[in-house]
């Protein structure tokens, strides 16, 4: 028998009264269980195995398959279901980790993250802008995948404060400052200009605040402080980093941003 703590990511029912789980713990990555009975209106199993709840689970495992046994819940994270955008937000999370992480090998660093994201998504302390650029890029960092973002690849020149733009090279995962950009591509012809469109045009701003979502530790992670501007441009480079990498574009991702465009008119 093993009892861990972990969020529901994902659940499934099955038949009439069972329900398939997939939980992200620190110490196993994601879990995939039977919760039997869960979909049972008095079952005991129903209220710490509802989507995105924190749980303390324990499990049965028999031939490499884990029944659930018992479980209790931890935080419910009952905002985040009362409001569809941020249900909408926390389902795209979710995908993305579902994505991402093994089964059976341990996150601790992305399961962190997924409940600090998750916390601040319930209480509405974060703008989801700011938590979905925070996620994406922290996540994308996390797993092994961050980008070079010291200084510019080929002039080593590390410093904004001249207010030089910088070019965000999103296949290469790498940056190159205005001017090595801008002399790499003078004097190109049509036939002979490379593609460009993985590259964008990051303000000193956005780059620090980039370095400061992939370097700062998780504790000051949520102190970020953006205005609406710079967070629609951030959430847009996170977002489009992020798919670049994993070559996939989420369901949950496009019903979110259909309810914002929905709420803009």
């Amino acid at each position: 028998m093993e009892t861990v703590n972990g969020v529901i990511i994902r659940e499934k029912q099955i038949g009439e009264q069972d329900k398939a789980i997939a939980v992200l713990t620190k110490e196993k990555g994601v879990i995939e269980a039977l919760a039997k009975g869960a979909m049972k209106i008095n079952s005991k199993l129903g209220s710490a195995t509802q989507l995105f709840t924190y749980s303390k689970l324990c499990f049965n495992k028999n031939k490499d398959r884990y029944y659930l046994n018992s479980c209790e819940p931890i935080n419910l994270f009952y905002n985040i279901r009362l409001e569809v955008d941020k249900f909408a937000l926390a389902c795209y999370f979710a995908d993305i980790i579902h994505y991402t992480i093994q089964i059976n090998e341990p996150c601790e660093n992305v399961a962190r993250l997924m409940m600090n994201t998750l916390y601040f998504l319930d209480n509405g302390k974060v703008s989801n802008e700011t938590l979905k650029a925070i996620f994406e890029f922290r996540h994308i960092c996390e797993i092994g995948l961050m980008p070079q973002l010291l200084c510019c690849r080929r002039c080593y020149r590390y410093s904004t404060d001249l207010g030089l733009n910088m070019y965000f090279d999103m296949k290469d995962s790498m940056l190159l400052c205005e001017d090595c950009y801008n002399r790499q591509h003078d004097g190109d012809t049509e036939e002979d200009e490379e593609d460009t469109s993985h590259m964008y045009k990051l303000s000193p701003q956005t780059v620090e605040i980039l370095r400061y979502i992939a370097l700062c530790d998780q504790k000051k992670l949520f102190h970020l402080k953006m205005s609406e501007k710079r967070e629609r441009s951030v959430s847009f480079i996170t977002e489009e980093y992020l798919e670049t990498k994993l070559d996939v574009r989420f369901n949950a991702l496009t019903f979110y941003r259909s309810l914002s465009h929905k709420i803009e008119e």
